[in-house]
């Protein structure tokens, strides 16, 4: 027991968009409308407050969405036994790994325009300074700044990939291979407060494997061996040798036959092979959120609802996404809703 934790989190989890907010910010014209309704009727008023929305840009609202998550982070942090906290804080570097994933993907494209402070997620526990990120213009400045971090070696290692291939995708999984890994050994120190955090965290990247090998191999018609070394060498509840049957499918029909005999099998049976594409992410999204909201009715275990707290919010901010960016592009209300996670089927 962490006294205290249990209350707080149920505290926070009461403030979460509810079905009323979903409905009222689906009916919203524009981005503009969705930042003004969250600003004055939800808890998104504590990042808000004082913002000028007229003039707020797509990555503006990402980044002060994360803001708000952050937040949340700041003040469970400090519930949690010290050991708690040192697995507490590599979670949280999540946003940081997103910031370097961000600033490569820049070098990648091309558009240095785009590295500004202004872009990069808000980190509670940095290790990287945002006027370090600030110092690259290239790859040479990047390698020379995570040399001196923590990400070094994994950095190093991977960008000689990157130069032989030039597939960013390779670089960047690295970087979360090194993220999970990590995690794992954190988890193992910490086993009786954290086992259904690392439930969930591991069932993640089997379902980001699953999604990687039909997108890799289905849409992209990647051979076996290159599917497989775009994966995260990462299974939990996925076998080995599952993951490189489904790296051998023929096709759509053989791939859903084929992940259909796993663990999430029941998940993908009985699916319109006409909208897969367009629904996949959100179908494992979902099998997650099942099992967050199932931690989240505990009531004597605090890290136990935290767990489940954590990826109910992560959710949330998806579903935020999307409703931003279906305003964005004025796609229809009845095409874009039934891709929101926490709204009610």
């Amino acid at each position: 027991m962490i006294p205290g934790l249990t209350s707080k989190v149920k505290a926070l989890y009461s403030k979460i968009l509810n079905q009323s907010d979903y409905h009222n910010l689906i009916e919203a014209s524009s981005i503009t409308e969705i930042v003004a309704y969250l600003k004055n009727n939800t808890h998104y008023n504590e990042v808000l407050v004082g913002t000028d929305i007229a003039n707020l840009h797509r990555r503006d609202v990402e980044i002060l969405i994360r803001k708000s998550i952050l937040s949340d982070f700041y003040h469970l942090y400090f519930y949690l036994p010290v050991k708690v906290q040192k697995l507490f804080k590599l979670i949280e570097r999540r946003y940081e790994i997103e910031n370097i994933k961000f600033i490569f993907r820049s070098l990648h494209s091309g558009h240095l325009e785009y590295i500004s402070k202004e872009r990069l997620f808000p980190v509670n526990h940095k290790t990287i300074s945002e006027e370090t990120f600030m110092a690259i213009k290239n790859f040479d400045d990047a390698l020379n700044t995570f040399k001196n971090s923590i990400y070094s070696g994994v950095i190093t290692s991977a960008y000689d990939n990157y130069r032989k291939t030039k597939k960013l995708q390779y670089l960047l999984n690295a970087i979360d291979f090194w993220y999970f890994s990590s995690l794992e050994s954190e988890f193992k120190k910490t086993p009786e407060f954290s086992s259904n955090l690392r439930d969930l965290f591991f069932k993640q990247v089997d379902l980001i494997n699953i999604q990687w090998i039909y997108r890799a191999r289905i849409l992209f018609k990647l051979s076996t061996s290159e599917v497989l070394n775009l994966l995260l060498p990462i299974t939990f509840k996925l076998s080995k040798s599952e993951i490189e049957n489904l790296s051998t499918s023929e096709d759509l029909n053989d791939f859903i036959k084929k992940v259909s005999s796993t663990f999430y099998g029941e998940y993908f049976k009985n699916i319109n092979q006409n909208i897969f594409s367009y629904i996949i992410e959100r179908l494992c999204n979902r099998i997650l959120l099942k099992e967050a909201k199932q931690l989240i009715s505990e009531t004597q275990n605090g890290l136990t609802v935290m767990s489940g707290y954590l990826f109910l919010r992560e959710y949330e901010y998806k579903d935020l996404i999307t409703l931003i960016e279906a305003k964005r592009y004025k796609i229809p209300n009845d095409r874009f809703n039934a891709f929101l996670l926490l709204i009610e089927e």
